[in-house]
């Protein structure tokens, strides 16, 4: 007797100490551990037909809409292994089976979940691999699968960088093409002591030392010179036929 109650007393701490505290104070007195588990199971016992209904309305919408895969999975897999406490494979209680219905009935569940894997997967990024394997006979395990569709994943996430790091490459070398040959912005309250405009100073003046290449017209026009004090003709000064080709060249 004395064996039985020290064995009665750790059960049950152990079920006081594993409820909520809230319900520590309606069981206080109690000493028996059948006792107290049956006032458990009386007062929270509750029947499961409502929670695999709401299981399993929420593995029929549950899709991946732009999760990660490992995410995606995990969510799947969280309401999977509740859902199986809940409705467990019957096993052979005659003892003289020989089918091994019980192996049968877990590969068609794993089937099951294969399919509603595949189905909630998107359908712009991942259709194709989705097709190939819905292919295979017979069908691959969840597991291979999974596989499959993270290294999928991998492949599009390595795929997707190499793009973005090749555009913005090409928006600097374009940038570079648009302000090559071109001088730097001057300052607007700088004043040339030479004609008297704003922006540069009587040593940068082109007046002085001649109109660059790109200058185009405008030198043509306030009669500028080139960079060796001559005046600068219409043909190869102007933006026409030379300039076009120019601009091919550094496109």
């Amino acid at each position: 007797m004395e064996d039985w109650w020290t064995v009665q007393s750790m059960l049950v701490s152990w079920i006081m100490n594993t409820i909520e505290p809230t319900l520590r104070s309606t069981v206080t007195y109690m000493e028996n551990a059948k006792e107290l588990w049956e006032d458990f199971r009386e007062r929270f016992s509750v029947v499961n037909g409502l929670r695999i209904q709401q299981l399993k309305a929420d593995l029929a919408d549950c899709k991946q809409q732009g999760m990660t895969m490992v995410a995606y999975f995990g969510k799947l897999k969280t309401l999977w292994d509740e859902l199986a406490n809940y409705e467990q494979i019957p096993r052979c209680s005659c003892g003289g089976c020989k089918c091994d219905i019980a192996s049968k009935l877990e590969k068609r569940r794993e089937e099951e979940r294969v399919h509603q894997f595949l189905m909630g997967l998107d359908d712009v990024s991942y259709g194709t691999v989705r097709s190939n394997v819905l292919a295979v006979d017979p069908l691959p395990s969840l597991n291979r699968v999974y596989a499959t569709l993270v290294q999928e994943e991998r492949m599009k996430t390595i795929t997707r960088s190499k793009e973005e790091r090749g555009e913005v490459m090409g928006h600097v070398v374009q940038a570079g093409l648009k302000t090559k040959g071109r001088p730097d912005p001057k300052d607007k309250s700088m004043v040339c002591s030479h004609c008297g405009k704003t922006g540069h100073d009587g040593k940068s003046c082109f007046q002085i030392i001649g109109h660059p290449e790109w200058w185009g017209e405008r030198a043509r026009k306030e009669g500028g010179t080139n960079g060796r004090g001559q005046q600068r003709s219409g043909t190869s000064a102007g933006r026409g036929r030379g300039g076009m080709v120019r601009a091919n060249i550094a496109h």
